[in-house]
């Protein structure tokens, strides 16, 4: 199920990747902690489907936050909460 999933995701960053000329993707959340599973055949995919020659530089990383990047996230919004949104709306 993780090859399968690695392989679909690699697909699919490779058509962001083709279409936007991105230089990083990241991996969030629970998937970015799946390692080799997921991101050997994610990079394989990935290079099997890039065909712009600029797309070959692009890199696949993992979050460096993990699973806790919601957590952070929701407390930046709460920290920054007058910035985000206005009560007054």
């Amino acid at each position: 199920a993780m090859a399968r999933a690695g392989r679909a995701l690699g697909i699919a960053i490779a058509s962001a990747v083709n279409l936007c000329d991105l230089d990083l993707v990241t991996v969030g959340g629970g998937l970015s902690q799946a390692g080799d599973l997921l991101f050997g055949p994610l990079e394989e995919a990935l290079r099997e489907h890039t065909r712009m020659g600029f797309a070959g530089r692009v890199r696949v990383v993992p979050a460096a936050l993990g699973q806790d990047a919601g957590l952070v996230g929701a407390a930046a919004l709460v920290i920054g909460a007058d910035k985000y949104w206005c009560p007054s709306l």
